[in-house]
C-alpha cells in the first residue's frame, strides 16, 4: 500500500490537471457564444430601426393584430381588417405605406379635436369603424390607378417623373405650370386639403403617381393668334381631367379671353414666366395685361363627374400709346373768367372706338376643334 501511494497521487494530480485544462478551454467558447448573441441582437435592432420609419411601431402592432385575431377585438372587426388586407394584396398595394396614409389622414382630421389614433380596445370600437371607412375611401381612389402604378406606391421618387417634366418644358411650358398641371391631375386622388402643390409624404406618393399618369400622354393645344382676328377653340375635358392651352401673342399686343364650359370647370391663366395673371376660378372673360407676354398658358380642369365641353375664344389688340397735349409755358388768363388757357390750339386726344370682346367674338374667322 505504501508503494502504491505515490502512483495514486500522480494519477490524482493528472486528473485535476485535465479538469482544469477542460475548464480553461470551455470559457473561451462560452464567451464567444455570449459575444455573438449580443452582436446579433444589436445588428437586428439596427436593421429594424432603419427599415421601419418613425412611428412604424404602431403600424407593425396593428398589422399583427390584423393578421392574428386579438382577444380585445370583436370577430366582426377582425374580419373587416382581414378583408382590407386581402384587397391590398389583390391590388398589389404596399401595406405599410397604406396604413401610414390612412393614419396620417386620420390624424389630420382629428387634430382639431386633439384626438389620436384609435387603440385596439372595446372602448374605441366606434372609432375603429370610422378608421375603416377612411381606409375604404383611400382604397377606392387608389383603385383608379393602373396596376403598374399601384405596385410602386411607397417607392416612387422625384426622379421618376423628371423625363415628362423636361419634355413639357422643352415645348415651352413653364416649370411652375407643369407642377400645377400635375396637381390638377391629382384632384381625384388627393381630395380637399391634401390636394396642394407637392404635398408631404405619404401623400406625395399619390402626387408622383398623378404626374406619371397625367403627363404620360398629355398633348398641349397650341393656338396662334392674329391681330383683330378672333379665334375659337373647342374641346372636351374628361371628368377629373385637365386641358393645357398655350396661346402665342404678337409682341406689343394684349390678349382677350372668353372661356365657357360647365359650371364645375375651373380655369387659371399663367404668363410667359409662370406667374398667375388670372387667379383660379370659374370660367369667365379676362383681359390680360401687356406684361403677360407670350406664350400665355391656360389651364382648365373639370371637377365634375361627366365629360364637359370647353370653348375658348381669344383675340389680340395692339397696345396704343397716346401723348398728352403740350402745355404752354406762358398761359394767358381769360378776360372774362380769369382762367388760364394755352395760347395755341390744344391738341385733341383721340378717342378709340369701342370694340367689346363679345361683339367681335360672335363673328370668328378661325375656328379650331379638338377631340
Amino acid at each position: 500500500m505504501v508503494e502504491n501511494g505515490p502512483v495514486n497521487e500522480s494519477f490524482r494530480r493528472r486528473a485535476e490537471q485535465r479538469e482544469l485544462a477542460a475548464e480553461g478551454s470551455l470559457w473561451p467558447v462560452v464567451g464567444a457564444l455570449l459575444a455573438s448573441a449580443v452582436l446579433g441582437t444589436a445588428i437586428g435592432w439596427l436593421v429594424l430601426s432603419r427599415a421601419n420609419p418613425p412611428g412604424s411601431a404602431s403600424l407593425m402592432k396593428r398589422d399583427l393584430l390584423a393578421n392574428v385575431p386579438a382577444l380585445s377585438l370583436p370577430v366582426a372587426e377582425v374580419d373587416q381588417r382581414q378583408q382590407l388586407l386581402s384587397r391590398l394584396r389583390a391590388l398589389q398595394v404596399n401595406q405599410s405605406w397604406f396604413l401610414q396614409l390612412v393614419d396620417e389622414s386620420w390624424l389630420a382630421r382629428s387634430s382639431q379635436r386633439g384626438g389620436g389614433l384609435p387603440v385596439d380596445a372595446s372602448e374605441d370600437a366606434p372609432l375603429h369603424q370610422l378608421w375603416n371607412d377612411l381606409a375604404e375611401e383611400w382604397l377606392a381612389r387608389i383603385e383608379q390607378l393602373k396596376p403598374q402604378l399601384r405596385s410602386r406606391l411607397g417607392d416612387l421618387e422625384n426622379n421618376d417623373w423628371q423625363k415628362q417634366r423636361k419634355d413639357l418644358m422643352a415645348q415651352g411650358v413653364n416649370a411652375r405650370v407643369v407642377e400645377q398641371l400635375v396637381t390638377a391631375g391629382a384632384q381625384n386622388l388627393l381630395p380637399g386639403a391634401f390636394n396642394i402643390d407637392k404635398p408631404a409624404e405619404p401623400y406625395l406618393q399619390l402626387w408622383y403617381a398623378a404626374a406619371l399618369r397625367s403627363l404620360a400622354d398629355l398633348q398641349i393645344e397650341m393656338l396662334e393668334t392674329r391681330p383683330s382676328t378672333p379665334t375659337v377653340f373647342s374641346t372636351r375635358v374628361s371628368p377629373g381631367g385637365a386641358r393645357l392651352i398655350s396661346i402665342r401673342v404678337q409682341p406689343g399686343h394684349r390678349l382677350l379671353l372668353s372661356i365657357k364650359g360647365s359650371p364645375l370647370m375651373q380655369m387659371i391663366v399663367y404668363s410667359f414666366n409662370g406667374d398667375v395673371v388670372a387667379e383660379r376660378g370659374a370660367l369667365r372673360v379676362v383681359n390680360l395685361p401687356l406684361e403677360a407676354g407670350s406664350p400665355v398658358q391656360v389651364l382648365v380642369t373639370n371637377e365634375g363627374v361627366a365629360t364637359g365641353l370647353l370653348t375658348l375664344s381669344c383675340r389680340v389688340d395692339q397696345q396704343v400709346f397716346m401723348s398728352l397735349p403740350a402745355l404752354d409755358p406762358d398761359p394767358k388768363p381769360d378776360s372774362a373768367t380769369g382762367a388760364l388757357y394755352n395760347s395755341e390750339q390744344p391738341s385733341i386726344t383721340p378717342v378709340l372706338p369701342s370694340s367689346p370682346l363679345q361683339e367681335t367674338l360672335d363673328k370668328p374667322t378661325q375656328v379650331l376643334l379638338a377631340d
